[in-house]
């Protein structure tokens, strides 16, 4: 585990910041226990949405204008897409036993309510909120790195 991994947040109406999970953490105006929306798992969290708010207002954003989508991608290049509608129980898993976490360091994003397992990201490093109506309603997930049928084939 490296102590010194940051997280990217973007948005492209506001500002591109890295942080570090204290830094994460001290923005965070809802913090809650974990199980209090995904049962059975224990740890320190707080809800997406609220810090969004709370990290635009305190960077001079106007408070009426939400991203359409939510963009995170992990340490191993998994990223998840989903739309605002969709992290609306969202979560940033920051730590457990009041200790940083062992299993999906620096973070992890939790979906309690989303329309897939593969939502729940684990080692986030990266978190972006778009603003493209364009990118539709059902959530995306996957590795970031595609590699096309051409590249499969075996040269001789």
């Amino acid at each position: 585990m490296q102590a010194d991994l940051r997280i990217q947040v973007s948005d492209p109406h506001l500002t591109n910041e890295t942080f570090t999970v204290q830094e994460l953490v001290d923005l965070a105006e809802m913090k809650l226990a974990l199980e209090d929306r995904v049962p059975n798992v224990s740890g320190d969290a707080f809800d997406l949405k609220a810090w969004y708010r709370s990290w635009k207002t305190s960077r001079g954003g106007q408070a009426e204008s939400e991203p359409t989508h939510v963009k995170v991608e992990a340490v191993d290049e998994f990223q998840a897409l989903m739309s605002w509608s969709e992290v609306d129980s969202a979560l940033i898993l920051y730590a457990q036993d009041d200790e940083p976490l062992k299993k999906g360091y620096p973070i992890r994003l939790y979906v309690p309510d989303g329309s897939s397992e593969c939502l729940n990201v684990k080692s986030v490093v990266h978190i972006w909120f778009l603003h493209d109506a364009t990118l539709g309603q059902k959530a995306t997930f996957g590795f970031k790195n595609k590699v096309t049928l051409d590249e499969l084939k075996i040269k001789k």
